[in-house]
């Protein structure tokens, strides 16, 4: 049996929403694919996905990415220790 997280990879892509030359309009996200065609994902920026994108660009993230992503999310919103959150939720 395989590991399923090893089969899936994490992508950014950049599309385009619109046709318009002057004032485009992009979307970005961020993706879990499981296969070329196959994958969810969360966007980062852009107006919601209607179905009518047009890809521009995917980048594969490799493991040193996503620990840099990771840290600098850790910076700014820093995990609270569980002690913290059952002593803040029970207080509520």
């Amino acid at each position: 049996m395989t590991d399923q997280a090893s089969e899936m990879k994490a992508t950014i892509t950049l599309d385009a929403a619109n046709s318009d030359r002057d004032f485009p309009v992009y979307q970005l996200s961020i993706n879990a694919m499981r296969s070329e065609t196959s994958g969810h994902g969360y966007r980062l920026m852009g107006p919601k996905y209607i179905g009518r994108s047009r890809n521009l660009r995917t980048v594969e993230l490799s493991q040193r990415d996503a620990d840099k992503i990771r840290a600098i999310l850790d910076e700014v919103f820093p995990l609270k220790p569980a002690a913290d959150s059952e002593t803040s939720a029970s207080a509520a």
